[in-house]
């Protein structure tokens, strides 16, 4: 009888080690990650994703391996959404479409609040950053990870120099899928045409379109200048990137993996804002030089503010009048 117990005895230990030793091995195994972007090398939403990828593997090493896909390899923006919020993706940067999955981002879409990226990281780093990281967790089931930085728009066409409203009367003009960006140029008087990016250049060309509107890093990535007349530094809206992982895949992680992703994911905002400004100090130069034929002018803003008026407001009843309220307060302070 003692020997059948010490039997059992041993035979327990060696069945709790052995779960141990399975436990161990689990944890052991390091953290998966699949991250993509429609964009190509050089983009900005392809530069905050590798560098958070490049910023991880800093801080995890061998205890993360990284999938990683660009240039619209996996599809669209749009699809990439998806894909993220089913568990396909794990981690991408959203830009403009971000509006589709939370009316609250319509509230970026809103002409002139913004003057400087001081005033914008003030308010995506406070309170306002917090309130659509919880609203986009509620909404689209996805963790805000950080607010990089696409940049200060700017309006370029075939047609003529957009320095009033009344310059865009009758300019087809190429918008993200944004109702409230289209939206807002519709009441401006332009006739906005929602199209992938990757579709502008030859639309360009060929005058399916007569104009876009993007930051000067996309205008100079893409080659936009090459098929275009005019370039209006308008500064209209600033659009960041809401870098995003899939909300029950960051819950999934241990504290301490939570910990290493958070310190990559602010290490990819900094840099995204540099990388920003950098572009925004060099790339209008660097536009001229290539292009000299195209003509450069500045917008009349107070022009452009008084008639933009009536657009924050119609914003206000998308994004919520309490919200829009608090955006533009902070926007202000």
């Amino acid at each position: 009888m003692q020997n059948h117990i010490r039997t059992l005895a041993v035979a327990a230990l060696i069945g709790a080690a052995g779960v141990l030793a399975t436990a161990a091995t689990v944890e052991a195994e390091p953290l998966k990650l699949r991250l993509s972007v429609e964009s190509t090398p050089g983009a900005s939403t392809q530069h905050m994703l590798a560098s958070f990828r490049d910023a991880l593997k800093a801080e995890m090493g061998d205890d993360v391996e990284i999938e990683f896909f660009d240039s619209g390899t996996l599809g669209d923006e749009i699809v990439h959404m998806q894909q993220v919020r089913t568990g396909q993706l794990d981690v991408i940067p959203i830009g403009s479409d971000a509006v589709q999955l939370d009316p609250k981002f319509a509230v970026f879409d809103i002409p002139f609040l913004f003057s400087s990226r001081e005033q914008v990281a003030a308010v995506l780093d406070g309170p306002i950053g917090e309130e659509l990281d919880r609203s986009f967790q509620e909404k689209a089931g996805l963790k805000v990870l950080g607010f990089g930085e696409i940049g200060f728009r700017h309006i370029t066409n075939n047609v003529r120099p957009i320095v009033k409203p009344e310059d865009l009367q009758g300019i087809k003009l190429r918008t993200p899928g944004s109702k409230t960006r289209i939206m807002a140029f519709e009441t401006l008087g332009a006739t906005p045409i929602k199209m992938n990016v990757g579709e502008i250049y030859l639309a360009l060309e060929q005058g399916v379109i007569d104009g876009q509107e993007n930051p000067f890093g996309n205008i100079r990535k893409w080659s936009w200048f090459e098929v275009q007349k005019y370039i209006s530094i308008s500064r209209h809206v600033y659009t960041p990137i809401t870098f995003v992982m899939n909300l029950d895949r960051y819950n999934s992680l241990t504290p301490e993996q939570r910990e290493r992703v958070d310190r990559a994911a602010r290490t990819a905002v900094l840099k995204s804002r540099q990388y920003g400004a950098d572009n925004d100090a060099r790339l209008e130069q660097e536009i001229r030089e290539l292009a000299p034929d195209v003509q450069f002018n500045d917008i009349d803003k107070d022009a452009f503010k008084k008639a933009a008026g009536p657009i924050a407001e119609r914003i206000g009843e998308i994004a919520g009048k309490e919200f829009t309220a608090k955006f533009v307060a902070a926007a202000n302070q």
